[in-house]
C-alpha cells in the first residue's frame, strides 16, 4: 500500500495567468497505490495471482482540462491469475504449459469548462478502457543428438472484452462507446545447434495471426562464438512487430478519428556483442546495434477537420554503441559503469527523435560496511539533452542516489535509508501529446526509510 499527498503546490509557467492562479496547482498531485501478490506451488503446478490499482491525481491540465482542480485523475487496475505446469515426458521431451486470465481497467475523470460555448463552467468527463482476456501457452522441448535443443510451441489469446468510451457525467452526454472482441493465435519453433566446440547457432521463427490485421512471420538468429575461455562474441538478428491497440484502431470521440486499417509497426534488430573477462574479476561488454523501425504508428492531424488519428506514417533509424565494465567479488563488493551512445532519428529527414538522449552514463557501486549485514550503495545517472515536441531541448542532467541497507541473516529484518537526487538537481523531462507544457520538472531531493520483515517456511 502506498499513499502520497504529493506536492502541496506545483508551478507550471504555461498557466502563469491570474485566471489560472498564476500557474500554481494546489493540492493536485496525489498518488495512491495498492498491490497484492500470491503464489503457491505443488508438484509440477504453480499458481500465481496479482491484483494492483493506482489512483493518480493529475495536476497538468491534460487534454485541455481545467487547470488547478483536484478532480482530474486516472485510476488503473490490473489483475491476473496464472496456472503453470511443467513435467518431463518420455524420450527426453519436456512439457511446459501456462493458462491465464487477465483483466485491466483504465478510468479517467477530466474536468472541463464549457462556458465559452454556452455550457456549464465545470463538467466531469469520463473516459474509460476496460479489457478482459484469457489464453493458453504450450511449449515442448528436447535435447537431441547431443548437440541440439529443439523447442516448439503454440499460443492462443481470446480478448473477450475490449470496451472503451467517453461521456460527460452531468448533464449526461455520450460522445463515444465501442465494444469489441478479438483473438491472437501463434506458432513458434527454435533450434539451438552446437556446430563445434565454442560455436553455437540459435535459430527460431514465429508466426502470429491477429484477427484485427492478419498474419505476420518473424525470424530470429544468434551466432555465439567462444574462441577462448574468457572471450565471447555474439551476432544477434531478429524481426519483431508491435500490433496496434484498440485505442489507436477505434477511438472515435470528438477531436479524434478511428483508423481500422492501421497495421503493425515493424523492426529489424541487428546487434554485435563482445564479452571479455579481464583480470581482477572484471567483465567488459561492448555492443553495437542497428534497429531500423518501419511503419511507425504516429499520431496525425486530419487537415479537413483538425481531428487526430493514428497512421503508419513514420520510419526511424536507431543506431548506437554501449560499453560496460562490471566487477563482483565475494563479500558483497559490486560495481558497474556503462556508457551508451545512440542516434535515433527520422529515416527520411534525419530529424531527432523527441525524448531520446544521445548519451547515457550509468554507474553503481555497492560496498559492505559490516560484512554480510550492512551495505552502502550509490547509483548515478547522466542523461544528455533531449528534444521536445516544440523543437526545443530539455537540458542535460546528472543525478546521484545513495542508500544504506541493513539485511540480517538471523532475524529476517531489513532496514534501508535512501537519499534520491542527493544534490537537489533541478531537471525536467519532455512530455508527450495532450499537454500544454513542453516539459515537466521532476522531484528534487527525496528521502525515504524502508522497514521490512520476511517470513520463511
Amino acid at each position: 500500500m502506498y499513499d502520497s499527498h504529493g506536492q502541496d503546490q506545483l508551478f507550471f509557467k504555461e498557466f502563469g495567468d491570474p485566471a489560472t492562479n498564476h500557474g500554481m496547482a494546489i493540492n493536485a498531485d496525489g498518488d495512491e497505490l495498492h498491490q497484492f501478490f500470491a503464489s503457491a506451488s505443488w508438484g509440477g503446478f504453480t499458481l500465481q495471482g496479482v491484483f494492483g490499482s493506482r489512483d493518480k491525481t493529475i495536476p497538468t491540465a491534460a487534454f485541455g482540462s481545467v487547470f488547478n482542480v483536484t478532480g482530474t485523475r486516472t485510476i488503473d487496475a490490473r489483475g491476473y491469475i496464472d496456472l503453470m505446469y511443467e513435467r518431463q515426458l518420455v524420450h527426453g521431451w519436456n512439457l511446459s504449459s501456462r493458462t491465464y486470465y487477465d483483466a485491466y481497467n483504465n478510468d479517467g475523470t477530466y474536468e472541463y469548462d464549457y462556458s465559452a460555448s454556452g455550457g456549464p463552467s465545470l463538467v466531469m468527463n469520463k473516459n474509460f478502457a476496460h479489457g478482459k482476456w484469457w489464453g493458453e501457452d504450450l511449449t515442448v522441448s528436447k535435447q537431441a543428438f547431443g548437440n541440439q535443443k529443439w523447442s516448439a510451441g503454440a499460443e492462443f489469446r481470446e480478448n473477450f472484452q475490449q470496451d472503451q468510451g467517453n461521456y460527460d457525467l452531468e448533464p449526461y452526454v455520450q460522445y463515444f462507446a465501442d465494444s469489441r472482441t478479438s483473438n491472437v493465435a501463434s506458432l513458434y519453433a527454435q533450434d539451438e545447434i552446437r556446430l563445434r566446440k565454442g560455436l553455437i547457432l540459435n535459430v527460431g521463427i514465429r508466426y502470429d495471426h491477429y484477427s484485427t490485421f492478419g498474419g505476420t512471420t518473424n525470424p530470429r538468429a544468434a551466432l555465439i562464438y567462444n574462441p577462448w575461455e574468457n572471450t565471447t562474441f555474439k551476432f544477434l538478428y531478429g524481426q519483431s512487430f508491435r500490433a496496434p491497440n484498440m485505442f489507436e484502431l477505434y477511438y472515435d470521440a470528438p477531436g479524434n478519428e478511428a483508423n481500422p486499417s492501421l497495421g503493425p509497426e515493424t523492426v529489424k534488430t541487428m546487434e554485435l556483442v563482445w564479452e571479455q573477462y579481464l583480470p581482477n574479476r572484471l567483465l567488459m561488454t561492448v555492443s553495437g546495434f542497428d534497429y531500423p523501425i518501419r511503419h511507425l504508428i504516429n499520431q496525425q492531424v486530419d487537415p479537413a477537420n483538425g481531428a487526430a488519428f493514428f497512421d503508419n506514417a513514420g520510419s526511424l533509424d536507431l543506431r548506437g554503441l554501449e560499453i560496460a565494465v562490471s566487477r563482483s567479488v565475494p563479500g558483497g563488493l559490486r560495481g558497474r559503469l556503462s556508457y551508451s551512445f545512440q542516434d535515433a532519428a527520422n529515416a527520411s529527414n534525419r530529424v531527432a527523435l523527441t525524448n531520446s538522449p544521445k548519451h547515457l552514463i550509468q554507474a553503481s557501486l555497492s560496498v559492505p560496511v559490516i560484512q554480510r549485514e550492512v551495505f552502502a550503495s550509490m547509483d548515478l545517472q547522466y542523461v544528455s539533452r533531449r528534444a521536445t515536441l516544440t523543437g526545443a531541448y530539455s537540458g542535460a542532467y546528472i543525478v546521484p542516489n545513495f542508500t544504506l541497507f541493513r539485511r540480517s541473516v538471523s532475524d529476517n529484518w531489513e532496514l534501508s535509508a535512501s537519499l534520491y537526487n542527493a544534490f537537489n538537481r533541478k531537471y525536467a523531462d519532455p512530455v508527450g501529446n495532450g499537454l500544454a507544457e513542453n516539459e515537466i520538472v521532476q522531484d528534487g531531493r527525496t528521502f525515504r526509510i524502508t522497514v521490512g520483515y520476511k517470513f520463511h517456511r
